[in-house]
């Protein structure tokens, strides 16, 4: 397999840390989430950042597949709810629910390019197993 690109990110804290990214400086605040104890919400926290990720990612490969195969669209989105499960026994677990549409092909080619996505997307491949994943019609 040949790497095509590598990213950094250091956290340092916790829930109310703080996440730098090596090769831009960019720098994220952390907050503890209000349902968590967190007495403020200035910051973002994992779920977050895992819901933009993954809504990212998934983008990216509808995107990629379609304009490769040459399919005509208007625009596309995707929305990634994040939820974060409390297992008795396993502990923490995501969930999500994933809301993706592609504007402007018919509703056979709309399924057919997320269900492609979905399995070309290196999120989606990386979490198979392990988090549950809910499109939403």
């Amino acid at each position: 397999m040949k790497k095509i690109l590598e990213r950094t990110a250091t956290t340092y804290g916790g829930r109310d840390g703080e996440i730098k990214d090596t090769l831009s400086g960019y720098s994220v605040k952390l907050s503890k989430p209000m349902e968590m104890g967190g007495k403020n919400s200035i910051g973002t926290n994992p779920e977050e950042l895992f819901s933009m990720g993954y809504s990212a990612c998934l983008a990216s490969s509808l995107e990629y597949l379609l304009v490769t195969q040459h399919i005509a669209y208007e625009s596309l989105f995707v929305k990634a709810d994040t939820l974060l499960m409390m297992d008795e026994k396993t502990g923490f677990q995501f969930a999500i629910n994933v809301n993706a549409r592609v504007l402007g092909v018919s509703k056979a080619i709309e399924k057919e390019y997320i269900k492609k996505a979905y399995d070309f997307c290196p999120y989606s491949k990386a979490i198979k197993g392990n988090v549950e994943v809910t499109f939403i019609d």
